[in-house]
């Protein structure tokens, strides 16, 4: 009866765990053009080595954002300053990037979309 218990347990925390999974999936998103209306999108943030989501998010939708907004080109910023440390990023796959900062050893991912 015990292992039973304790298999119903774990079993449940498993299923517990599955929508936390889902919502650290997107930390944060954003649609918009640069200075030649040229669009973008970014979706997909998830946080790693222990950066949090809260994190994530306000890095992506505050400093990303307005890196791309500010510049000519149809690019994701390869580098950019979010008031506290440099964030370095780099294509990852077709759709794929990540951004790393070397100071406090943290980085995200996420997936960039062109409309222009």
């Amino acid at each position: 009866m015990k292992k039973f218990i304790i298999a119903a347990l774990a079993a449940l925390t498993a299923i517990l765990a599955v929508p936390s999974l889902a919502s650290a999936s997107n930390c944060g998103e954003w649609y918009t053009s640069n200075r030649y209306g040229e669009e973008a999108s970014v979706h997909s943030v998830v946080p790693m080595q222990g950066m949090n989501c809260a994190s994530a998010r306000y890095v992506v939708n505050k400093w990303l954002k307005r890196g791309y907004q500010r510049q000519s080109s149809n690019r994701i910023p390869t580098h950019f300053f979010d008031g506290y440390v440099t964030w370095n990023c780099r294509r990852t796959s077709g759709y794929g990037w990540r951004c790393d900062e070397y100071t406090s050893n943290t980085a995200f991912k996420f997936k960039a979309v062109y409309y222009g």
